[in-house]
């Protein structure tokens, strides 16, 4: 007998990119074990798409989806924070 897997719904009052970072959180120690240095793509909770590449993964994402929140984000064991300068800063 065939069963389906429920989606995961958001939280009441939480905005859907939150609720894909909150599954990517809960996913995390699994996604490391099998996704480790590559992209993967969540949508509903679910992992939809991965690989080397983000722009790859996005545009095949955005085919897929269209303008629904998805969430994008490398697998790495500690997060490369990027720093980028104000554009007051910058002149």
């Amino acid at each position: 007998m065939a069963t389906s897997k429920k989606l995961k719904e958001q939280e009441p009052g939480e905005e859907p990119f939150a609720a894909e970072e909150r599954a990517y959180c809960k996913k995390r120690a699994a996604l490391l074990q099998r996704y480790q240095g590559q992209f993967v793509a969540l949508y509903r909770g679910r992992v939809v798409g991965h690989g080397p590449s983000d722009e790859d993964l996005a545009r095949q994402m955005f085919e897929k989806f269209g303008d629904a929140p998805f969430l994008i984000q490398r697998v790495e064991k500690k997060p490369t924070v990027y720093e980028v300068p104000s554009p007051e800063v910058v002149r």
